[in-house]
């Protein structure tokens, strides 16, 4: 089974695990599994077949229709690294069509593995293990920060500090992220169920576009939550990411 259509499943809270007792328990991603284990998957899969990937009245490859969209900055026995596009998840989910999961898995003979991800909209470097040990040592790494990771954003205004570190909780409403400050943090339910969430950022040059100031800040990141940095920027510094159409109209 491709990692693309696991990961999938596992979103859809369709793996779980069958005790001794007949009990069913959900399984996740980081959850252990062993020899022995009772699995539970749908019956009615339906595997994705590789299609062939062509230009007008012509066919190209699919190495290089793939060589195209991710480009190669490094490259050895154990791992690759991609420059992903703007536009392009990491993984598939409804209504996606392409991501870089299904463009490397099923136009290539060897196994990629996801160890981290990056925005649909975030442009950059990706890193791509090519077997279960460097997935496994990779995955661990970026969790222990022994990766650091720079993000580099254009911000609409410029923060009052030139650098600092954010530590302002999220909350997770579904299409977005909440900051919690002093309007919200009082109330009970938000406080229990928003998680922690740290972002350093440093302002590297500030100017004009058009009669608005914006500036260039370099981050990173503490934890991985969901749209962190967006609405870091939004709620808390009060410069939301130039053209973020989801926090930018706040």
């Amino acid at each position: 089974m491709a990692p693309s259509l696991l990961f999938k499943l596992l979103r859809k809270r369709s793996v779980a695990h069958i005790d001794a007792n007949g009990k069913r328990h959900r399984l996740h991603g980081s959850t252990r599994v062993h020899t022995g284990m009772d699995i539970q998957i749908p019956t009615n899969i339906v595997l994705p077949q590789s299609t062939s990937i062509g230009t007008r009245g012509s066919v190209t490859s699919k190495s290089q229709f793939v060589q195209r969209q991710l480009p190669v900055l490094f490259e050895n026995q154990a791992l690759s690294v991609f420059q992903k596009p703007s536009g392009l998840p990491c993984q598939g989910g409804s209504k996606v069509t392409y991501s870089v999961d299904s463009l490397l898995n099923n136009n290539s003979a060897e196994q990629f593995r996801l160890v981290h991800r990056l925005d649909r909209g975030t442009t950059g470097a990706l890193v791509v293990a090519k077997t279960r040990l460097a997935a496994a040592r990779l995955a661990a790494a970026f969790r222990d920060h022994e990766i650091s990771k720079t993000y580099i954003a254009v911000l609409c205004g410029v923060p009052d500090m030139p650098h600092g570190t954010i530590n302002c909780p999220l909350l997770n409403t579904g299409p977005t992220m909440i900051s919690l400050n002093n309007n919200n943090a009082h109330e009970e339910k938000n406080v229990a169920k928003a998680k922690s969430a740290i972002t350093k950022y440093r302002v590297l040059k500030s100017g004009s576009l058009g009669n608005s100031r914006i500036c260039v800040v370099a981050l990173n990141i503490l934890t991985g939550r969901k749209h962190q940095i967006r609405a870091h920027c939004a709620h808390v510094l009060k410069c939301p990411v130039l053209n973020d159409s989801k926090y930018g109209t706040e």
